[in-house]
């Protein structure tokens, strides 16, 4: 169990910690968050009793990350307006909340020159020239490196078996504006 754990730990480790990081807006409690999951998962030994560990990860690690904003305006530290409402719906819902954590956690799982390429495009809203200008590539390659992001993050997506979530990724991702 110690190693299979290890591996589940290094695979998921960071993708988890943007996720989180993106719910709770901080990075630090982010990790903490993520790594009291894995401790807990040490501990009690519950990871071999996951059907699909991807999918019991991020539900957890969203969970958790409710519970610690509930805790934290339960306790007065953020004003009211400024934490939105995080719902918890059933396990096999996605909201529109939940798309942009999931947009970086799975951006975190692509190589890494294709991670380069598709967050200088949809996050910093580089066109595809200018990339190619600033990573010194061709606009053929810009364009097949956001190609193959655009693939392999609807892949993952998809293949949560969440109910509706390709309907919403293609929205998301068109809405970021192909170049």
């Amino acid at each position: 169990m110690k190693t299979e754990l290890e591996k589940v730990f290094h695979q998921y480790y960071s993708p988890l910690c943007n996720y989180a990081s993106k719910i709770v807006a901080d990075d630090f409690m982010a990790e903490d968050i993520v790594q009291n999951l894995f401790i807990q998962l040490w501990e009690n030994n519950k990871l071999r009793d996951a059907k699909n560990i991807e999918h019991f990860l991020l539900r957890a690690v969203k969970y958790r990350c409710i519970d610690y904003l509930r805790t934290k305006k339960a306790k007065n530290e953020v004003s009211f307006e400024s934490i939105h409402d995080k719902r918890i719906t059933s396990e096999n819902e996605i909201t529109e909340e939940d798309i942009e954590p999931l947009f970086y956690y799975f951006t975190a799982k692509l190589p890494t020159k294709t991670r380069e390429v598709f967050l200088l495009s949809r996050k910093s809203g580089l066109l595809y020239k200018e990339i190619a200008i600033e990573m010194g590539i061709s606009v053929k390659t810009v364009e097949n490196q956001m190609g193959r992001a655009l693939r392999i993050m609807k892949e993952q997506l998809t293949g949560q078996n969440i109910p509706g979530i390709a309907t919403v990724v293609e929205s998301f991702l068109k809405n970021q504006g192909e170049q």
